[in-house]
């Protein structure tokens, strides 16, 4: 048993050794490590400049070493010039406080130059993330000694949940475009997903027939709204026996519906266990459409003045009241897993319940 830990342990260290292990020609401090590689230009350029000092070479003329020599100064002028446009670059990211699955988020990177005296030209920020791609730059034309700039870029989150930022990749082409020289930064940071909204037939009117309302309209409740005359289907106990005998007809009390009703939604969170890829992928599909409804649920149905609750298996959500920000129930779909044990958590006594489990069966049943 020691024996198999100590070389689970050896095999660790070889590992951690193999990714420290750098090139003899990059320092071994990340902060201080750059990276190069010629462009299309600049290839064409290295190329005529050995062709011409090869022909100075083999003619000895004294204006093709002219020539060369110069063509030799640009390319170390523009390594030198490069190098100070990357050094002493401090990036910040500014994060949104929503973002959404499926659509364009706007985040903010603000460079900051902290050099006294030397100016930042042609320099390009790539956000960089994890299992995301990093596609788009924000390009900064100069920032002057000891000042900031910022620009935003939008990024398109495939999927809900935590977005996870490892760093940055700053690099610039100046002042020749020979080649692109860059450096990676370190900047860790989380962005939260929000599921998107997908909008479901509830909000658009089974709430009004369903639920209960805030306000003087009509429906089960504690306080009378008026009187009126019996009709067939009104409960005996809404009879107003008093008013009842003062005219000699049956006379039932209207009540208002109640101001603070409860509103749960119901989620089936356990993945099918022993089944093929299809159905599981299926599945998946079905149930981050559930989760989508559930979220745009959650929004209207809060709006509307519905106290509003998410049970899966062995989690619910917290209870909010009707006019509440919705972020956490949003913040409880993002994070919900879609493989969980337990019993769904039961809904609190007299909510009124939107059951999307259903669906995810229906839909599955439909793919097969």
């Amino acid at each position: 048993m020691e024996r198999s830990v100590r070389d689970e342990h050896a095999k660790r260290a070889a590992e951690n050794l193999r990714e420290e292990r750098v090139p003899w020609y990059l320092p071994r401090d990340k902060r201080y490590r750059r990276r190069l590689r010629f462009t299309r230009e600049g290839k064409l350029f290295v190329f005529v400049t050995l062709a011409l000092g090869f022909a100075a070479v083999n003619t000895g003329t004294n204006l093709m070493y002219l020539v060369f020599g110069f063509m030799l100064s640009l390319i170390i002028l523009s390594g030198v010039l490069s190098e100070h446009a990357l050094r002493e670059l401090e990036i910040t990211r500014r994060l949104p406080t929503r973002a959404f699955a499926g659509e364009p988020t706007l985040i903010e990177l603000a460079v900051s130059n902290t050099k006294q005296r030397l100016v930042s030209y042609s320099v390009e920020v790539a956000d960089q993330a994890l299992a995301e791609p990093n596609d788009r730059r924000c390009y900064f034309l100069k920032i002057a000694p000891g000042s900031e700039q910022s620009a935003s870029y939008r990024r398109v989150v495939a999927r809900r949940g935590v977005l996870r930022f490892s760093g940055f990749r700053v690099s610039t082409r100046f002042p020749f475009a020979l080649f692109e020289k860059w450096r990676e930064l370190d900047g860790e940071g989380e962005l939260l997903v929000y599921p998107p909204l997908l909008q479901h037939a509830f909000a658009e009117g089974a709430a009004q027939e369903e639920g209960d309302q805030a306000g003087s309209s009509r429906g089960r409740g504690t306080e009378t709204r008026e009187l009126r005359e019996y009709r067939s289907g009104d409960e005996m106990r809404a009879i107003h026996w008093r008013r009842t005998a003062a005219i000699g007809k049956p006379v039932v009390r209207e009540f208002e519906r109640e101001a603070a009703s409860i509103l749960t939604i119901l989620l089936d969170n356990a993945r099918p266990e022993r089944a093929s890829d299809a159905t599981t992928e299926a599945w998946q599909a079905a149930f981050e459409q559930n989760v989508a409804r559930a979220a745009y649920v959650a929004e209207r149905a809060l709006s509307r003045g519905y106290s509003v609750e998410i049970c899966a298996r062995g989690s619910r959500s917290q209870l909010l009241s009707g006019g509440s920000p919705p972020d956490v129930l949003w913040r409880y779909l993002a994070l919900l897993p879609s493989s969980a044990a337990g019993e769904i958590k039961p809904a609190n006594r007299g909510a009124r319940i939107v059951d999307l489990r259903r669906n995810v069966s229906a839909e599955l049943s439909s793919a097969a």
